[in-house]
Formats: C-alpha cells, sequence, structure tokens
C-alpha cells in the first residue's frame, strides 16, 4: 500500500489563559501514516488529542515540533492545491452547511474557490457519489434530516476529487438509523482509493469500518495496529479500559470497570500512569515504544 500522509514525532502546546499564561500540551510526539485507500481510525476519550491531529492534518493548526507530509511534502510549504487534495468533514452539519445556501451552492463552493469549471455536473455527481439525488439540488439543509445533512457535507468534500478526507466524528451528532449508511459510505469511498481519517470516540464505528486504529490519551499515541486484533486482543491497559467500556451486544458480555485511581500528574513518562492498575515503577521516568503482534504499543509490559 502506497503511503500517502506520514505524522512524524508531531506535538502541539496551546498557550492558554488570559491574566496568567500557562502552557498546555495537547499532543505529544505522535506518529503514524495513512496508506492509500486506507481507512485509519484515531480514537480516544474527550481531551485525547484526536481533533488537535486533524486540525493540523487540515492546517487549520501550526505544530509546535515534529513533521508532517503528504506524498513526501510539507503541507505548510504548499499551497492551494493542498485543499484539492485534503477535505474535511466535521462533526455537525447543522454547523458546518450554511442555512441560507442551496445544496447545490454549498457543494459547489470548492470548485469556485479553486475556478473549476463544468460546475453543475461534478456537483451533481458528488451528490450521487454520496448518495442523494438531483432533487436535492434546490433544498436547504433546514429542510432535510440529519444524515441527509451530512451526506451533503460528504458531497462538498468529495466534488474536488480529494485524496484524502479527515472525517472528525461524523457519525456523533446522527441518530443510530443514519450512522450505518454513512460508514458504509467510507467503505465504498476506501474501494474508488480515497483515504479516510476517521476521528471518533465511537468503537463500534471503527469496529465496522476501520483498517487500522490508533489509540491517544492525553496527547499521547499508546497503541496502534491493525483493528482486528486491537479490538480483540488489546495490549495496553488503557486500550483495555476503553474496550471495556464499549456498548455490548448482550447483557451477558457486561464486565466490571476498572476502578478509576486518582487522577495523572503530567510529571510521568506514561499519561496513562496514575490510572492503570499495571504500572510499573519505570513507568513513571520512562516508557519503551516496542512491536508486538503487528502492532505499536508504548508500555513497559512488553
Amino acid at each position: 500500500m502506497r503511503e500517502l500522509l506520514r505524522v512524524e514525532r508531531l506535538s502541539k502546546v496551546f498557550s492558554v489563559g488570559f491574566f496568567s499564561r500557562r502552557e498546555v500540551r495537547a499532543l505529544t510526539e505522535i506518529s503514524f501514516h495513512v496508506g492509500q485507500g486506507e481507512i485509519l481510525a484515531l480514537v480516544g476519550e474527550s481531551g485525547s488529542g484526536k481533533s488537535t491531529t486533524g486540525k493540523i492534518i487540515l492546517r487549520l493548526e501550526k505544530p509546535t515540533s515534529g513533521s508532517l507530509l503528504f506524498e513526501g511534502r510539507d503541507p505548510f510549504k504548499m499551497g492551494r492545491e493542498y485543499t484539492r487534495m485534503v477535505s474535511a468533514v466535521f462533526q455537525d452539519p447543522r454547523a458546518s452547511l450554511n442555512p441560507r445556501l442551496k445544496v447545490s451552492q454549498i457543494v459547489e463552493e470548492p470548485l469556485l474557490v479553486h475556478g473549476e469549471t463544468h460546475r453543475r455536473e461534478r456537483v451533481v455527481l458528488a451528490l450521487k457519489r454520496a448518495g442523494l439525488g438531483e432533487e436535492f439540488l434546490e433544498r436547504k439543509p433546514e429542510s432535510l434530516s440529519g444524515g441527509q445533512r451530512q451526506r451533503v457535507a460528504i458531497a462538498r468534500a468529495l466534488v474536488i476529487e480529494p485524496k484524502l478526507i479527515v472525517a472528525d466524528e461524523p457519525t456523533s451528532s446522527l441518530d443510530m438509523s443514519y450512522r450505518a449508511g454513512i460508514l458504509e459510505l467510507f467503505l465504498k469511498l476506501k474501494e474508488e482509493g480515497i483515504s479516510t481519517l476517521l476521528i471518533t470516540h465511537d468503537l463500534r464505528a471503527v469496529e465496522r469500518v476501520a483498517d487500522r486504529t490508533g489509540v491517544l490519551y492525553r496527547g499521547k499515541l499508546l497503541e496502534i495496529g491493525p483493528t482486528k486484533s486491537l479490538l480483540e486482543t488489546p495490549l495496553h491497559p488503557y486500550t483495555q479500559y476503553l474496550i471495556s467500556t464499549m456498548p455490548v451486544r448482550h447483557p451477558s458480555q457486561r464486565r466490571e470497570l476498572p476502578e478509576e485511581l486518582p487522577e495523572e500528574s503530567p510529571s510521568y513518562a506514561c499519561p496513562f500512569y496514575s490510572r492503570c492498575s499495571k504500572r510499573l515503577k519505570e513507568c513513571e521516568e520512562e516508557v519503551k515504544e516496542v512491536k508486538v503482534d503487528g502492532r505499536i504499543v508504548s508500555c513497559n509490559l512488553y
């Protein structure tokens, strides 16, 4: 599989506060890649750094350190051409779609930005690829269901023929009845060779569509590897904890959740140290990164 995107030792520190400024570390030296036609999921709790990673890839934020390469080139040294190749689908289509515009105008916007011609035909094609017909062209977002609005957002992302879609919680604002259809759409796009970086907290969605999955916690990538093996035999204690919170298909599968230990200190090498029942003394100072079972895991237990 040809490599499309590479993230190498990426870190992001925000300076927050008005009168008294302080630094908040959102990402700490995370590394991963996305292949052509691959769906890579990033999962973790709120505040884990998932959305910050997506914003950096979309050039909405600049990294504090580390590198980002798209087909071997630095996106921050590229011009408008980068936005042709990398598109975004955001969490809430109510917020991301202009309520004053018709669907045809919303989907057409990227083509106008890039000065493209034959826009009508391309808008219709993008809508069809997203699972909507020409009858939606003259409608406005307020007249659409949540699933239809998200399909319009996906059509807008597709209309400029991107190579990568960054999808940040694309199903979290949708009813269960619409989620499956949106996930199936990402699988269809994969068949067309379009890669997706799926940012989500929904492990059931990950189980259904992702080729590989990375697990983030407090800005560190703790484990990454093939989704099937990661979900069936999680290695990192945090991955085990996260999977134990997944909704089960039957009540007989319910498990006791591990006791939550006191809040962790940012001085520990492993951000999960204070909540980890398997922690070792050396986890305070240093964490090894090793390859196990086709995965990369940052943990001293291996």
